[in-house]
């Protein structure tokens, strides 16, 4: 079971929640912390819960839950540092859905990863989909020059909130970036915070940062993916010199 507590003295004012969990490439979790530090968002809630593995995240010598709650006015984003076993998906997702509405929040955005191909150098034109639990949520990606996923299957916390969301006619809206799974993919993560920008058009962050971030870790991805073909190609020398040394005495 799971049950979210404010924080003591802290009041949520309704507006967008977003959810950014672990997912392919870790876009939603890169993606949450960006837009939560660029807006120096305050924690407002905890998620609590027994069936969580035991941990507290420490951040400049302060612990707190590795799963929280960010606000700043009226932008909400549940954060988690851990991956949602599936088998606790579903009731999390519940006790986030009738939390969010019974606190007046309009709508909820899940941010997750679509597995892309596994080339070493991302696709120059990185896609975003989104899917809406409702007329009016896919209303609101079509304003927003956002492609609706056709056809598919989206699993976890992000599934049962579009699912549960449908069957109690809530607004729920999933945005899916196609993302890399070999490395933290930054620049999928920033094409969700652009699909954020055009969704909420009072959320506006510099994405400078993050953009360069994902070149950083590209750059990283190439030097490695290199060094290792020079290995491989060394070694293959050798074998080959080894085997004709042997061959000939």
């Amino acid at each position: 079971m799971f049950e979210i507590q404010l924080v003591k003295g802290a009041k949520v004012s309704g507006g967008t929640l977003v959810t950014a969990f672990p997912s392919v490439g870790m876009v939603g979790t890169i993606a949450g912390s960006f837009i939560s530090d660029a807006l120096k968002m305050q924690k407002v809630a905890y998620v609590l819960s027994d069936d969580v593995p035991p941990a507290a995240l420490v951040q400049e010598g302060i612990p707190t839950y590795p799963l929280r709650v960010l606000g700043y006015d009226k932008l909400s984003i549940l954060v988690s540092e851990f991956q949602i076993p599936l088998t606790l998906a579903s009731p999390l997702a519940k006790a986030v859905l009738d939390w969010a509405f019974a606190n007046g929040f309009d709508r909820i955005v899940a941010l997750e990863g679509l597995m892309a191909g596994q080339q070493t150098e991302p696709e120059k034109d990185v896609r975003v989909f989104g899917v809406g639990s409702t007329p009016a949520s896919r209303d609101v990606l079509a304003g927003a020059n956002i492609d609706q996923f056709k056809i598919g299957m989206i699993t976890g916390v992000s599934g049962t909130l579009l699912s549960e969301g449908e069957r109690k006619g809530k607004d729920v809206i999933c945005l899916l970036v196609e993302a890399n799974a070999m490395y933290p993919d930054a620049r999928g993560a920033a094409k969700l915070v652009e699909a954020i920008d055009r969704l909420l058009p009072n959320v506006q962050v510099d994405l400078k940062e993050l953009y360069k971030e994902a070149e950083m870790i590209e750059e990283n991805v190439k030097a490695t993916v290199e060094k290792t073909k020079e290995m491989l190609a060394a070694r293959q020398g050798q074998a080959e010199r080894l085997g004709k040394s042997y061959m000939y005495g």
